[in-house]
């Protein structure tokens, strides 16, 4: 286990020795070494700052092919897919408190609310045919009051079922009525 010995701080930075970064990253000498080679930062000889190693590693993984995957060691292999196990745990975990916080809700709530709403729009739609009738029967004959009102019926029908069908209304020309 790292010591006291074998941690500082350099230039505003945690670092640890190379003997305490092999033991935190579970990664031996060589896996190390290569590391260096390919430009993981280092604060001084033998020091690491660990942000510094981690942002460098993430960084690193972020932009591997399946290529470059099937050519680390066993134990570059365990660092990756921890890290790839971390980021979905992180990624499972950010979502479950999005849903406690209410921002996500669950489908089946969605559509029960949907459905309650589109019945209550479809009763309320196909009953104000009747309301205009009755508000236009003292302005003119009572017949067209009522032709009026199966015409409103008919086309709020012809909506509703276009719309539940194909999600558009187009509406149909009707022929001239002749006065």
């Amino acid at each position: 286990m790292a010591k006291e010995k074998d941690v500082k701080i350099i230039a505003g930075k945690v670092c640890v020795s190379t003997s305490a970064l092999y033991e935190i990253l579970d990664v031996n000498e060589s896996t190390l070494v290569r590391w260096a080679e390919r430009g993981c930062p280092k604060v001084q000889r033998g020091w690491w700052s660990i942000k510094d190693v981690l942002d460098w590693r993430n960084a690193s993984f972020k932009a591997m092919t399946e290529n470059d995957i099937d050519k680390m060691s066993i134990s570059e292999k365990k660092t990756y897919y921890d890290g790839k196990v971390k980021e979905a745990q992180l990624e499972a975990l950010n979502l479950k408190n999005k849903i406690a916080q209410g921002d996500y809700i669950a489908k089946g709530e969605i559509v029960e609310e949907l459905q309650r709403f589109l019945v209550v729009l479809k009763r309320s739609m196909l009953g104000f045919s009747r309301k205009i009738a009755a508000d236009l029967s003292h302005l003119v004959e009572e017949t067209e009051a009522r032709r009026i009102g199966k015409l409103v019926s008919e086309t709020t029908a012809s909506v509703l079922e276009q719309l539940s069908i194909d999600g558009v209304y187009e509406a149909k020309r009707n022929k001239k009525i002749k006065e």
